[in-house]
């Protein structure tokens, strides 16, 4: 292999490295796992940096480098504690990965400080150092700084600190190695930057970094039976739709299923010259092509058809909502199927609850919501199928949504629809695959432009989904994966948003009932359903405030001055009434922080679909990093 490639494959490694460690820090940090401090410094890439502590340090007198787990360099000031104390510096509430230097060190006492570090990095390093060792910090005795270059360095060290149960720490350093591997091959082989004109599978798979703050972003994890597939070995984006049937006895049917499906089969039967046979006590269930295995090993009572009985597939974001390329298949409908890998947190597989509720809730709870629907469409899911096994966890392998699929027929309408997602990222292959594609699409490149198009975003946004919330108690988890914007396909205006999958609502049922006089039906115990309207409310902030406008204010360049929160402000207040408890919950100037979503909590305790929360700062109140305007004046 050329010295070149070898170069440049060790250059994608690195740089996917970073990603995931800025992620975990982040995470980390935010979620209060561990204490971070800034100290600013005046050298031309960073403006200060977080000295990051292990997790079973407490910030006292005697503090030694071994105490430390991270040093990185930041463009900016973070956000601090609502409740800040300072000791080796002000303490860090919130670490973004965009706030980060792509370089982290770590402290010890055999690496040579300056192995693999370029020029401009070393004064970097050398500035730290330099800060760190001051006595009023912390005693650094032999030790030094050197680059970090692996993301489980940094992931072991605060898990033995944290005394973290070997198990799980093993789990989710092979999770880490997974996010660093695929997003080497990602950053390797990127998708083309999408245009406007591009239909929306080519927005969905223009991915190329994914969540912004999980450190499990990439993580593709293929559970056995499956073989771990490398990248590149599986066209995870490309698959081929089976086909299985089971006695009827054996699954549970919501809807009219058989007869959605029924336009499949015709397709499929018709595409390679033989009929379905299909007995009368069976039914047929579309599977991922990946799926078949999992199914064949759970449940001895399925039959397989022969390999011709197949159709090529589309793959959106989440790899098992598919959709089908072939002109008039299945249009307006798609599928989302169970698929038994693991992506960030969860198996993308199809619970018994989900089956159940999806098609009642858009069925009964939908059409009786207050919302304006000139804004808001939601893809409702119109039938499913699951397995009766009596255990969930194993009859979520086998199960099928049919969901309406509003991209398929958008043009009709005038419209080109962009998953949310895929309009802050960059990296794309192509002209000016560097620059967000949210800015070059939309050509906002002066900051009069990017207000201008932020406070329509913000504002059609907030009277889409918070009527819902405010008036019955419905939460839609309207981040930016699910959320999908409707564009004028003339003019590019924006106009509306088709919000899917029902996994993440949250419910509080008596104000449901009190408003539409609906009794929702769903499965005891299932997580949507909310005790108390706050918990309805801590979803909402996570979803909106926290996840999608952060990032989006952040790619727009609004944050560190303070403009794009200025705007949410601004909307919020148009849109919350007066008097509402949401006024309390999020604007009152006492709610300095609020319950935040905690990644690295909920996989230390293995879960996914109930929540664990922390504090973290109430970005509603941001104003931008003052030390920072103060010396840039």
């Amino acid at each position: 292999m050329p010295l070149s490639v070898t170069f440049q494959e060790s250059k994608f490694r690195e740089r996917a490295q970073f990603a995931t460690t800025a992620r975990l820090l982040s995470c980390l940090v935010t979620e209060s796992l561990v204490h971070a401090f800034y100290q600013p410094i005046d050298v031309p890439i960073a403006k200060g940096f977080a000295i990051i502590l292990l997790g079973d340090v407490a910030p006292d007198v005697g503090l030694v480098a071994a105490d430390i787990l991270a040093v990185v360099p930041l463009h900016h000031a973070p956000i601090f504690k609502p409740d800040d104390t300072s000791f080796i510096g002000r303490e860090i509430g919130l670490l973004d990965p965009l706030d980060m230097v792509p370089l982290i060190f770590e402290s010890g006492n055999e690496q040579d400080p300056l192995d693999g570090i370029a020029t401009e990095q070393s004064s970097l390093m050398t500035a730290a150092l330099e800060a760190v060792k001051d006595e009023k910090l912390l005693d650094f005795g032999k030790h030094t700084l050197y680059k970090s270059t692996d993301a489980l360095s940094i992931w072991n060290k605060f898990a033995k600190s944290f005394k973290l149960d070997g198990q799980v720490l093993a789990d989710i350093a092979q999770e880490l190695q997974s996010a660093v591997k695929w997003q080497a091959y990602s950053y390797e082989h990127p998708p083309m930057a999408p245009s406007f004109h591009d239909p929306s599978i080519v927005w969905e798979q223009s991915i190329v970094e994914g969540h912004p703050t999980h450190p499990m972003h990439k993580t593709r994890r293929f559970l056995p039976p499956l073989p771990d597939y490398a990248p590149g070995l599986y066209d995870l984006s490309h698959p081929r739709l089976r086909f299985i049937s089971i006695p009827r006895t054996c699954v549970k049917l919501t809807y009219d299923y058989e007869t959605l499906i029924d336009p499949l089969l015709a397709e499929t039967s018709l595409r390679c010259g033989r009929e379905f046979v299909i007995e009368d006590d069976r039914v047929v269930i579309p599977v991922h092509e990946l799926q078949l295995v999992h199914v064949q090993d759970k449940f001895p009572e399925v039959f397989t058809y022969p390999e011709e009985f197949n159709l090529p597939l589309l793959a959106q974001q989440s790899l098992r909502s598919v959709i089908f390329p072939l002109a008039n298949t299945f249009r307006g409908l798609h599928l989302k199927l169970a698929i038994g890998v693991k992506l960030t947190s969860a198996v993308r597989t199809i619970s018994p609850e989900s089956a159940y509720l999806g098609p009642r809730f858009s069925a009964q709870v939908v059409p009786a919501l207050v919302m304006d629907r000139k804004l808001v469409t939601v893809a409702r899911e119109l039938a499913s199928v699951v397995h009766s096994h009596k255990d969930g966890e194993i009859a979520k392998h086998c199960a099928a949504i049919v969901r309406e699929c509003h991209e398929s027929t958008s043009e009709d309408r005038n419209e080109r629809l962009i998953v949310c997602t895929s309009l802050v990222e960059k990296g794309h292959a192509g002209t000016d695959g560097n620059v967000y594609s949210i800015v070059r699409v939309f050509d906002l490149d002066t900051q009069e432009k990017r207000l201008i198009w932020l406070e329509k975003f913000v504002s059609i946004f907030l009277r889409a989904f918070l009527p819902p919330m405010l008036h019955n108690g419905v939460a839609f988890e309207c981040h930016p994966q699910n959320c999908v914007a409707r564009f004028d396909l003339d003019t590019k205006e924006l106009k509306g948003f088709i919000v899917r999958d029902f996994g993440g609502l949250k419910i509080h049922l008596p104000t449901l009932k009190e408003t539409t006089g609906v009794d929702m039906d769903f499965i005891e115990g299932h997580s949507i359903i909310s005790r108390t309207l706050d918990d309805v409310y801590t979803r909402m902030y996570h979803t909106i405030i926290h996840n999608h406008f952060q990032q989006l204010i952040r790619v727009l360049d609004l944050h560190y001055n303070g403009l794009g929160w200025d705007v949410v402000r601004r909307q919020l207040h148009q849109n919350i009434p007066k008097g509402h408890p949401l006024n309390n919950a999020w604007l009152s100037a006492d709610r300095t922080s609020l319950p935040g979503k905690c990644f690295m909590r909920m996989r230390m305790s293995s879960m996914y679909r109930f929540h664990l929360h922390g504090p973290f700062p109430n970005l509603i109140h941001y104003t931008g990093c003052e030390q920072d305007l103060e010396r840039e004046e």
